[in-house]
């Protein structure tokens, strides 16, 4: 680790020892603090100074070099969903991520860049920034001399006061693939309210969406550019107890709403172009 020391910004950037023995970089500004794991470049925790978290990570959470961590913002990278014989939702969750710049910008925000290890024709880095909100842009490369096929998605675990007292804004008139149900829809709600186990791919928007908490008193918005997928997931209660590394009444207090290119909205890249996905995560009192 004491090369990566170098990485430091005294009083914003520290390297540290995280759970299991992963390397994570803790992260602080004027307005907030944040955490990354170099594990899966796996943003665990981001939190407004004065606020509750942003991000849920769950108690149960194996810390594991050979698995994912179960909450905060995983990277899934280059497949969404089950592989036969592969890791679900691709490897790059898996991986430890290079640490490739640190700076503090004029603003005073700080910014972190990391890069995946080499990947047969694709070049990946995730710039996290963090200050008053949370930014986040994962841009992925061809290197080939082919076009290439993959799926971009940020899993973004969010914190809630309870699952009761939450509702969705944004995606109403888009259609999406119901994965409990297995059927399309359309979405007719103005506010979508969870009431069971939800998991539906929203197709073809570049909306952004909000969570209205009203149990926690704020609204959380999720802007996105580069993307043309929506996902909404909440495990329920079978699920919850049938996950090793989620509480079974953790979700209660979770939300997934998740910004990516997946399924029929995934990525056809030429050689030598680059794929941008940015997200920025911010939050305000509700009136």
């Amino acid at each position: 680790m004491s090369d990566l020391k170098k990485f430091e910004i005294p009083g914003h950037v520290t390297l540290a020892d995280g759970n299991g023995g992963l390397s994570k970089l803790l992260i602080e500004t004027e307005w907030s603090t944040a955490e990354i794991y170099l594990h899966g470049a796996h943003v665990t925790h981001f939190q407004k100074k004065g606020e509750a978290p942003l991000l849920f990570l769950s108690e149960a959470s194996e810390f594991h070099a050979e698995k994912p961590i179960r909450g905060g913002i995983p990277i899934i990278f280059p497949w969404f969903g089950p592989r036969e014989g592969l890791p679900s939702h691709g490897f790059a969750r898996n991986v430890e991520w290079d640490i490739k710049e640190t700076t503090q910008l004029a603003d005073g925000a700080v910014r972190i860049c990391l890069r995946m290890p080499a990947v047969e024709f694709h070049d990946v880095e995730y710039i996290v920034t963090v200050g008053d909100t949370l930014a986040l842009e994962l841009l992925v490369g061809n290197t080939g001399e082919k076009e290439a096929s993959f799926e971009t998605c940020l899993h973004t675990y969010f914190q809630i006061g309870s699952i009761d007292d939450v509702s969705i804004t944004g995606l109403k008139d888009t259609g999406y693939f119901d994965k409990v149900k297995e059927t399309g829809a359309l979405e007719t709600a103005s506010a979508i309210r969870i009431e069971g186990e939800v998991d539906r791919v929203y197709f073809d928007t570049t909306a952004a969406v909000e969570i209205i908490d009203t149990k926690i008193g704020r609204k959380i918005r999720i802007e996105k550019s580069g993307s043309a997928s929506t996902v909404v997931w909440n495990p329920w209660i079978a699920k919850s107890k049938a996950m090793a590394d989620f509480g079974d009444d953790e979700y209660l207090q979770m939300l997934c709403v998740e910004s990516g290119n997946v399924t029929k909205n995934k990525i056809i890249l030429p050689p030598g172009e680059c794929a941008v996905l940015k997200v920025e995560v911010s939050s305000v009192e509700l009136a």
